[in-house]
């Protein structure tokens, strides 16, 4: 491994040395009140002390499951002052996956809110974790405000950071297989934090709201850690509800935002009940999920003063590419435009790495400062991803030729029907235009003639219209080859979602996996 240049401070430096410029500034506003930097800082300094009296030393592992607000903030930059690794837990894990994710970790500390913390204080496991809880009692489980008492008597451990060691381990969703833990290191995530606050624009005057779950890398990587360093605000929201928060960027004059495709019809559709525009937001990022044209259109109808950005990543290798607002409309929801500052990208053949030429589909693979360093305690998966230093995606797109990056969807993602290669992403973007659907999923099923069946889930802007099978099938086969046009269209109320507002696939192929059971039907 590299090592660090000398003079790159660690993250947790990163937001003190803002603290210690902008003391009486507001930083972080929640449903409970706000802090100021220097009352923030005191918190991190005390959960700092207090983690080192529990044993908490380098590389030893700090997990969290907490909701959006000053806590995730607290508990993740006390550790990683420390030297310690953070590891951000999800807050919607089952018994099973939280079960794995601690055994795999194996954690000094765990905190976490109370329901959350009693969850967890009932397994068994070979971790064993000091246990904190954060709201309304445990019993036998100490209050996280015991920490913070705990460590306000006494001097803040500052060791030196190896900046090439882990800073978090941030496990993946787990749908193709147990979660993986991604390793971040400190120089890693510096450079993340620079990088995009060079590249965003996030300044002193920034106001960003974090609605997202802080606990997935798009939720605190992408903005909220740069925010702080730059001597911004935060405006956090634990929940989502549309209306709620169109007052609440309205009341707080938010400037930066991060939505999901799915929060974003529910958003645009509140704005037009209330009536406004969000004068104050200068930059509308969406991200995680593929940008339909028709909610790219009703974004920039809705917020017409407004930046608006189409960004692609993955947790491996941070954020890879981005369409600036000049793009926006001339290029299809599938393209994600260029790479982000200090990324390299590449669409190459999955089996012998070779280029692609343009509008080719392939594997996207890149590499970054900001890349992973690997997965924790997996050298083999991590072998697999990272190869002469390139990330493997397992994404599938192409370079167009303007240079620009289309995505084709994930390589599972892709329907084999026929002997035909059917990219689900294309298909779902087409049929967004039809004015007839508010979310659609399209998913590969088994059949017994065409090996698989193209079949979109949707959910009706109609709910119970009687001919909207026929509508959505005349729509298709208008502008869509006819081995791509849905077999079938199954109406359902919503589309399963993951925390981050990712439908998940997966849930839907195993609800209908015995949907074309018997057809014989060479149509």
């Amino acid at each position: 491994m590299i090592p660090a240049p000398h003079n790159v401070v660690d993250v947790a430096t990163l937001i003190r040395k803002a603290a210690s410029a902008y003391r009486d500034k507001i930083a972080v506003t929640w449903e409970g009140g706000t802090l100021t930097y220097a009352q923030l800082q005191g918190r991190i300094d005390a959960l700092a002390t207090a983690f080192a009296r529990r044993g908490v030393q380098a590389g030893d592992r700090v997990a969290f499951a907490l909701a959006n607000g000053p806590a995730f903030i607290e508990c993740y930059l006390a550790a990683v002052a420390l030297g310690a690794i953070v590891v951000p837990l999800n807050t919607r894990f089952t018994e099973r996956e939280f079960a794995f994710v601690l055994g795999h970790a194996e954690p000094r500390v765990v905190v976490g809110d109370e329901t959350t913390i009693a969850r967890i204080a009932g397994l068994e496991g070979r971790w064993r974790a000091n246990l904190f809880a954060d709201g309304a009692p445990v019993a036998g489980v100490p209050a996280y405000q015991t920490l913070l008492a705990e460590g306000r008597d006494g001097p803040t451990p500052r060791p030196a950071i190896d900046l090439t060691t882990p800073a978090a381990i941030i496990y993946t969703s787990g749908t193709t297989g147990s979660p993986k833990g991604v390793m971040r290191s400190q120089l890693a995530a510096v450079m993340m934090i620079v990088l995009r606050m060079a590249h965003m624009a996030i300044d002193p005057d920034t106001v960003c709201l974090a609605t997202t779950p802080m606990f997935h890398s798009g939720g605190h990587e992408f903005m909220l850690l740069q925010t702080l360093a730059a001597g911004g605000r935060i405006v956090s929201a634990r929940a989502f509800d549309a209306e709620s928060i169109v007052r609440l960027v309205d009341r707080e004059r938010v400037t930066h935002a991060f939505f999901v495709p799915t929060m974003a019809v529910h958003l645009t559709e509140a704005m037009q009940r209330l009536g406004t525009a969000w004068p104050s937001l200068e930059l509308w990022v969406s991200a995680a999920a593929p940008l339909p044209d028709a909610v790219r259109d009703k974004i920039v109808s809705a917020v017409p003063g407004t930046e608006l950005w189409n960004c692609y990543g993955l947790t491996e290798g941070g954020t890879l590419a981005y369409l600036r607002h000049g793009d926006i409309r001339r290029k299809a929801g599938a393209c994600v435009g260029r790479p982000m500052t200090g990324m390299e990208l590449r669409v190459v053949d999955p089996e012998t790495g070779l280029d692609r030429p343009p509008n080719v589909v392939g594997e996207i693979i890149c590499r970054s400062p900001e890349s992973m360093s690997g997965y924790w305690r997996n050298p083999e998966k991590s072998a697999e991803t990272i190869r002469n230093g390139w990330i493997f995606s397992g994404d599938l797109g192409y370079l167009d030729d303007e240079g620009l990056l289309v995505l084709a969807g994930r390589a599972k993602d892709m329907i084999i029907t026929g002997g035909e290669n059917v990219y689900a992403i294309d298909v779902e973007s087409y049929l967004l235009g039809s004015g007839l659907v508010r979310e659609i999923a399209v998913i590969g099923l088994e059949h017994p003639v065409w090996g698989e069946a193209v079949t979109a889930v949707v959910v009706p802007v109609t709910p119970g219209a009687s001919d909207l099978d026929a509508a959505l099938d005349r729509y298709a086969r208008q502008g869509l080859a006819r081995y791509k046009c849905p077999k079938r269209f199954v109406a359902v109320p919503e589309l399963p979602k993951n925390s981050v507002g990712k439908v998940m696939k997966d849930v839907l192929k195993k609800n209908h996996a015995t949907l074309y059971a018997g057809d014989s039907s060479p149509s």
